[in-house]
């Protein structure tokens, strides 16, 4: 009885195609996990279509957890039996690949595949298969192939395609042809896309431009944006069909309207270029912003062109938009932001920052990069020095024929950097790089020629490198000729010629060569003398922004010399040159300031200027500024600060800051540290040949001051003779006095006795009253020259008449000694009583003595 009651109610099974339709009701009212549930028994059970449908389910993420592993493995179980639409997929699938759904976060993602082969997560018991479909371009032909077989118009393209690049199979352009027009005959626009990029010959085959237009147009006509960014790119060339800028411009206009990132990016190039159209800089930054969003990364290097042209160039802007390029990847990019950092444009300068993205960029292949890593290499400029490593670069670029490597590779040769020394293996590296346009190497190989450097020397052959470097915008070729004319040497003596040369070099912008036009017709060394030309090529020189022809400029108006432009022109000038940042127009726009001259005295803006100028560096202006500090002229006196500006001068040699300096610390009791520190400045000062150095030098050399103390006496005199000597033939007087002095102060050296009178002569002629004082005592004594008090007394009137306290006092012990009237004793106390008030105790002794005696 119960077995007959199940079978009177027990319900027949339903037929798969009951179930498949159960299933698709199920999703078409939304219940798509019982869609899915369905789906599964019957894809687990065989059935392909059921496994199709779950795949997609899958793919999509529909009732069940999106997976395009999952999706993956039901289209095999589909295409495996045959089901074309599974198989098309899976071709697609593998020819692109799959990354991991939206859905999953990137640290999701870490997560699964690190969990993917232990399964010791959650997410990876989830997902053991991991969530990525890897692209396989083998696998992608295989199922490619089936489905095109089977006609499957996408297929049949995409299998053009692989056929076209060798992506997955052996490259074969009849193929490509035969499976682009399967498709394209069943109205696919993918094939006519394919067949358009093949007849344009965008696979490396000749092309066949009026063929790739007509399917282009088929494309077109289809709504394709990519041909319409194709078709333009054919009309903009005009190779094989008649140009037309007017259409492609609507076709890239179009074709961006439609989302196409290339043509957008094609469209902004029209207009920042130019091409066809005038130059619209804010329609250019409107479709390559547009195209860069969408990921185009060229777009956003032709920003970076964009914002580092025109008048008012963006270096920030251009900087920051150059690395987003170089983040994602794009080597021209790295390139050009190793530029940046390297020039400071838009970003700090930082040569390290800038080796770190030119080694990126050489590591992409980019050729320049591999010349500029090796140049930083050379240069130990953000990489440790290392020829050898450079010489690498050099030589990986010049197999690629960077003809700026060959150049460097000729340099390293020459000197011998990094390689054996070789000027013959040199001038041949030299003159590769000329053969393919090197010009920089065509003036090096004229220098080798016109200086003789490791060959004869030959001005014919120099004439002829400088010549072709001058071919190649080289400026410096010509520059370099034209005084081979002006000379005669190599080439026939035209001075007219070079000066033409020369004036040809200053219309190409080449500052030198106006300073040169200003020093021939100054000096008259080849040209005649022409002072007003030499004043108007300086002019142009300045004009230029030379700041050392405008501070000439301003040299010659300080000493009112008829040649120079007008005040109102250099005073012009000389504001632009400060305003640019030249150190030695603001330090002399700032003394015109403090005094007034040709321009309104400003006491204020000329302290401005003056610590503008000498935190630029201008010795002038850093030793002014000491001075103003250090007497508090108009501001609060800093000697701390002073003591700092004097300082720098110093080390730039300035003498007169070197003395401030000197003066301020030994009056403060400067210890043996700074008064070796002092030594070294004046020891720096006197070996450039200064004479006041020199005289100073001798002097610490003489009384001890910042030597050594273990040197011994003997040699510090011997020092102190070599630079005293050496600054009295430069014609110091004080150097005069201190060797004289030593001279009489050497008692075995009474012969030389009168070498001392005439070097105290020599300074007294030049105004000296210490000269004058010493050569009084020679004459009184008898060192050196025969006794006569009148000459003597002569000496010492004329230095105490200047306020010298010892000839104050030696005059008045002179008038004294043969006094008969009371007048010559009057005469004789009035100079003992101004030496005593300027504290000399003998003469203050005297003077007591003879106002006692005349009490008495």
């Amino acid at each position: 009885m119960t077995k007959l009651l199940s079978r009177l109610f027990h319900r027949a099974p339903k037929s798969t195609a009951e179930r498949l339709e159960q299933a698709e009701s199920a999703i078409a009212a939304s219940r798509f996990a019982d869609g899915a549930k369905i789906y599964r028994e019957l894809a687990e059970a065989g059935d392909a279509m059921a496994q199709l449908r779950l795949a997609q389910m899958y793919e999509r993420g529909q009732g069940v957890l999106p997976s395009f592993v999952d999706a993956e493995r039901w289209y095999r179980a589909a295409a495996g039996q045959g089901a074309v639409s599974a198989q098309a997929r899976l071709g697609e699938m593998y020819l692109t690949g799959l990354e991991a759904p939206g859905t999953a976060s990137p640290s999701a993602i870490a997560r699964i595949e690190a969990a993917a082969t232990s399964g010791e997560s959650l997410l990876g018991r989830l997902y053991p298969q991991g969530l990525a479909v890897r692209q396989d371009p083998e696998q992608a032909a295989v199922w490619n192939d089936a489905a095109a077989r089977a006609g499957d118009a996408g297929a049949q393209a995409r299998l053009g395609y692989q056929h076209a690049s060798g992506f997955g199979v052996t490259r074969d352009l009849v193929e490509a042809e035969h499976w682009f027009a399967a498709a394209a005959a069943q109205g696919h626009v993918a094939g006519q896309l394919g067949l358009g990029m093949l007849y344009a010959g965008s696979y490396g085959d000749a092309g066949a431009p009026a063929k790739a237009a007509e399917w282009f147009e088929k494309a077109i006509a289809q709504g394709n944006a990519t041909a319409r960014l194709c078709l333009a790119m054919l009309l903009l060339q005009g190779k094989g069909i008649a140009q037309d800028e007017s259409r492609a411009r609507v076709l890239l206009q179009e074709a961006a309207e439609a989302g196409q990132p290339a043509a957008m990016f094609q469209l902004g190039e029209m207009y920042r270029r130019g091409l066809g159209i005038a130059v619209n800089a804010p329609e250019a930054e409107t479709w390559l912003r547009r195209a860069a969003a969408r990921g185009h990364v060229k777009a956003l290097l032709s920003l970076v062109w964009l914002f580092t042209s025109g008048p008012e160039p963006e270096a920030a802007t251009a900087a920051a938009l150059c690395r987003q390029a170089a983040d994602l990847g794009d080597g021209e990019a790295q390139y050009q932001l190793a530029q940046f950092y390297l020039a400071g444009r838009g970003v700090p300068k930082d040569a390290t920052e800038a080796a770190r993205w030119m080694a990126r960029a050489a590591d992409q292949g980019v050729t320049a990069a591999f010349e500029r890593l090796g140049a930083l290499y050379a240069e130990g400029l953000g990489l440790p020095q290392d020829f050898q490593a450079a010489n690498d670069w050099f030589q990986r670029g010049a197999v690629l024929g960077d003809l700026n490597a060959l150049y460097h590779l000729g340099t390293l040769q020459m000197g011998g950097l990094g390689v054996a020394r070789d000027p013959r293996a040199g001038r041949e590296w030299y003159r590769k790089a000329a053969k393919q346009g090197s010009g920089a190497a065509c003036l090096q190989l004229g220098i080798i020629y016109a200086t003789g450097q490791d060959v004869t020397r030959n001005y014919t052959s120099a004439a002829r490198w400088y010549a072709q470097a001058a071919v190649h915008g080289v400026v410096e070729g010509r520059y370099n000729l034209a005084f081979l004319h002006l000379r005669g040497l190599g080439v026939e003596l035209n001075a007219r010629h070079g000066l033409q040369m020369l004036e040809q070099c200053v219309e190409d912008g080449m500052v030198q060569a106006a300073l040169a036009l200003h020093e021939q017709y100054s000096s008259g060394t080849y040209v005649p003398a022409d002072p007003e030309a030499a004043a108007r090529w300086l002019l142009k020189a300045a004009e230029m922004g030379s700041g050392g022809a405008t501070v000439a400029l301003a040299d010659m108006l300080d000493r009112g010399d008829a040649a120079a432009p007008p005040a109102e022109r250099v005073v012009e000038l000389i504001e632009r040159s400060a305003a640019q940042g030249d150190a030695a127009s603001q330090a002399r726009l700032a003394l015109w300031q403090l005094e007034g001259r040709h321009v309104a005295r400003d006491a204020r803006q000329a302290m401005v200027g003056f610590e503008r100028a000498a935190r630029g560096g201008n010795a002038f202006a850093q030793a002014r500024l000491g001075d103003v500090l250090a007497t508090g002229d108009g501001v609060e006196v800093d000697r701390v600060a002073a003591e700092i500006w004097y300082e720098r001068a110093a080390l730039q040699g300035h003498a007169g800051a070197t003395l401030a300096l000197t003066n301020m610390r030994m009056a403060a009791g400067a210890d043996a540290a700074q008064q070796a520190a002092l030594f070294k400045l004046w020891l720096n000062g006197a070996e450039r040949g200064d004479a006041l150095a020199q005289r100073v030098l001798g002097e610490f050399y003489l009384r001890g001051t910042g030597v050594d103390p273990a040197m011994p006496e003997a040699e510090r005199m011997t020092q102190a003779r070599r630079w005293l000597s050496a600054a009295a033939e430069q014609g110091n007087p004080a150097a005069m006095v201190l060797l004289g002095g030593m001279i009489l102060q050497d008692a075995g050296a009474s012969a030389r006795y009168p070498e001392a009178v005439e070097l105290f002569r020599r300074a007294a002629t030049q105004g000296s009253a210490d000269a004058e004082y010493n050569l009084g005592v020679c004459l009184r004594r008898g060192l050196g020259v025969a006794v006569d008090d009148k000459a003597a007394e002569q000496c010492y009137r004329s230095a105490a008449q200047r306020n010298h306290v010892s000839a104050q006092l030696a005059l008045g012990d002179l008038i004294a000694q043969s006094a008969q009237s009371e007048g010559e004793w009057l005469e004789a106390a009035r100079w003992y009583r101004l030496a005593a008030d300027r504290g000399n105790a003998a003469a203050r002794e005297r003077l007591q003595q003879i106002q006692g005696q005349s009490r008495s």
